[in-house]
């Protein structure tokens, strides 16, 4: 395994990124929130290499699989929450995502799969799953978009820090 030295501008960028995820993290904790959702939003941007075409995708399909578990939580109420049932409702959800993915990739995608396995993990074991998915689905909405642009806006700052300012242009006379 091979490792790279990083340089003191890389370094400079990433610790403005670490600092403003620390400050969410520490938010999230003093005030309760179950945060998982918005930080998926910076995780998968980074993965995607941070090309910010991928933003409209991201939010797409986070919200999509976030949807698909709350429907799921409902059909499970209303059906009940037997293998069958569940068989059931979590093919039409696949069917949903991988056969849509042929016709509507901006929300149909692999981010609205982990979505919804990552909020359906624990389905079976909450005692207010309906809840629970709106909730998911606004820290999405709403964290994820203050978790992104902030994190966005770090970068720049980083950038500017460590970016050589041009000389003044020197008057002519």
């Amino acid at each position: 395994m091979n490792f790279k030295k990083a340089t003191k501008p890389e370094l400079i960028v990433t610790s403005c990124v670490l600092l403003w995820i620390f400050i969410v993290n520490v938010a999230c904790v003093m005030f309760g929130i179950v945060s998982w959702p918005m930080f998926f939003v910076t995780i998968i941007f980074f993965l995607l290499g941070m090309d910010q075409k991928n933003i409209l995708s991201i939010f797409c399909g986070g919200a999509l699989g976030l949807v698909l578990a709350l429907l799921l939580a409902l059909g499970l109420g209303v059906f009940g929450a037997g293998l069958g049932s569940f068989a059931i409702l979590i093919f039409i959800e696949l069917a949903i995502i991988i056969l849509g993915g042929t016709v509507a990739p901006v929300c149909c995608n692999n981010i609205a799969f982990a979505y919804l396995t990552a909020a359906t993990i624990n389905l079976g074991t909450s005692a207010n799953p309906i809840g629970d998915m709106l909730n998911n689905l606004l820290v999405f909405i709403v964290g994820g978009a203050i978790i992104l642009a902030g994190s966005l806006f770090a970068l720049k700052i980083g950038m500017k820090i460590v970016t050589p300012k041009a000389p003044a242009a020197q008057e002519q006379k």
